[in-house]
């Protein structure tokens, strides 16, 4: 049985919503701990630049939502597919760094948000 345009229609429709809603979807990581389990499709932050002290982990797909990190962090370790873009303000706001899939770097000041780019 052939499906009417209107149908296909609705299920176009239908399917928009639901990658919407998976895609709006903010990051969630768990509390602030001392280590990352540095898995495939993890992206890890450090509060140390030296990459040991407290972290947080979040797992892939991190959405399009800003992500307010509960830590100040000065490392990171992206092993998502995800590109990124880390700032040193809440809420996505100022000095802000690319970090692209399988980046491993370090900065001078504490950085506190980030989404994907």
């Amino acid at each position: 049985m052939r499906s009417s345009r209107s149908t296909r229609a609705a299920l176009l429709a239908t399917a928009g919503v639901a990658a919407v809603a998976v895609t709006a979807t903010p990051a969630v990581a768990a509390e602030p701990n001392s280590s990352c389990t540095y898995a495939d499709g993890t992206v890890c932050l450090h509060a140390s630049k030296w990459f040991d002290g407290a972290t947080v982990e979040y797992s892939a797909p991190l959405g399009t939502a800003c992500v307010n990190s509960p830590i100040g962090f000065l490392g990171w370790v992206n092993l998502t597919d995800q590109t990124l873009r880390v700032y040193s303000g809440a809420d996505c706001t100022g000095v802000s760094y690319l970090v692209p899939p399988g980046d491993l770097h370090n900065v001078q000041s504490p950085l506190r948000s980030l989404k994907v780019a």
